[in-house]
């Protein structure tokens, strides 16, 4: 008899469906808008970025060393200027340099990374130079605090949720989507994998997610209506808090590997990202295993000159934590990544 391959960890989030839990609780919906004036849900976060610099008129585009490609799409298709700014091998921001060149017209576009809240050298950005658009890229991110005053903060809720789109500006004098329809397919990947509930059968949902992934663009179509009533169920602490559990549990065995050294989390991470000798043998490894790990990410859009964000990426994995998970889930998952840390030459 065969035996049955081990339960799934991580990879695609099952289509999160209403539950008949109290209409009191804090959606994410609720959580993501409060207190702002205005908040708009395009397709795609890169879709709501290349209308934003384009409704705001701006010249140049401020990036860390350290992004995904499709943030340049966006600001590719919006015709601005890119210029970058360093960040070491922790993720701190090098700025100095940022902020002698800052002009009239540029933005900055500052990032949470794996759900981390803006450090304070940026946070300062902001109060010195009111004039400059700041953009809070909320893409990894479910609870990263206040954030900074005056940015448009832009999420990407189908990096964290049972979602299948989704690109939300919040924030004042904000662009407004256009009416079309949403890509056909959108839901197939989260489907099979709800119907896939131990996440044993990939070979039924993953195609469905690459091509789903591939067919994204910075067309600005508005969000699907199943997402955004998603938002609007999904119980926004319950999430945050398994998140910021799971984190525990790996930050107590992987302290060696950590990019950071955070125990207990303030924020409600994405994922927790481990640096190794040899990233993409990890993440084989671990996908051996029925793991799936990121990359976040492998392929950096800036000048090799910023060596430090680029050694970064050749080091750094993602592990998930989301609140499908429990503590044998983590327990399992840092027993894997051990074992291919010790068996790594010295």
């Amino acid at each position: 008899m065969t035996e049955a391959p081990p339960k799934g960890i991580g990879s695609v989030i099952p289509a999160a469906e209403p539950d008949g839990a109290s209409s009191s609780r804090l959606t994410v919906w609720a959580a993501w808008t409060a207190d702002q004036a205005e908040s708009r849900a395009f397709s795609t976060a890169r879709a709501a970025l290349a209308l934003l610099l384009a409704a705001r008129a701006v010249k140049r585009l401020w990036l860390p060393a350290y992004i995904c490609g499709t943030v340049v799409e966006g600001a590719t298709r919006a015709g601005v200027e890119l210029a970058w700014y360093g960040v070491d091998d922790r993720l701190t921001v090098d700025i100095v340099s940022m902020r002698a060149a800052l002009a009239p017209g540029d933005a900055v576009s500052v990032v949470a990374w794996f759900g981390r809240p803006i450090e304070a050298a940026l946070q300062a950005l902001a109060a010195d130079f009111p004039d400059i658009l700041i953009i809070e890229d909320r893409a990894q991110a479910l609870d990263p605090g206040q954030g900074i005053k005056g940015a448009v903060r832009l999420y990407s809720p189908r990096k964290l949720l049972g979602v299948a789109d989704g690109g939300l500006l919040v924030g004042t004098d904000l662009p407004r989507p256009a009416t079309q329809p949403p890509l056909p397919g959108l839901w197939t990947a989260n489907e099979g994998r709800g119907a896939d509930v131990e996440g044993r059968n990939p070979e039924g949902w993953f195609p469905a997610y690459q091509a789903r992934e591939a067919a994204f663009d910075a067309e600005p179509r508005r969000c699907s209506e199943r997402t955004l009533a998603a938002l609007a169920v999904i119980d926004f602490r319950q999430e945050a808090d398994a998140r910021r559990r799971n984190w525990q549990d790996l930050a107590g065995r992987l302290q060696a590997c950590a990019l950071w050294t955070i125990p207990a989390p303030d924020f409600a991470p994405l994922a927790f990202p481990v640096v190794v000798s040899d990233a993409a043998g990890l993440v084989t490894h671990l996908a051996e295993k029925r793991i799936w790990a990121a990359r976040h990410w492998a392929n950096l859009p800036s000048p090799e000159s910023f060596g430090d964000a680029h050694r970064l990426s050749r080091h750094c994995v993602s592990l998930p934590l989301d609140g499908r998970y429990g503590p044998t889930d983590m327990l399992r998952m840092a027993e894997a990544v051990l074992a291919f840390a010790d068996a790594q030459p010295r």
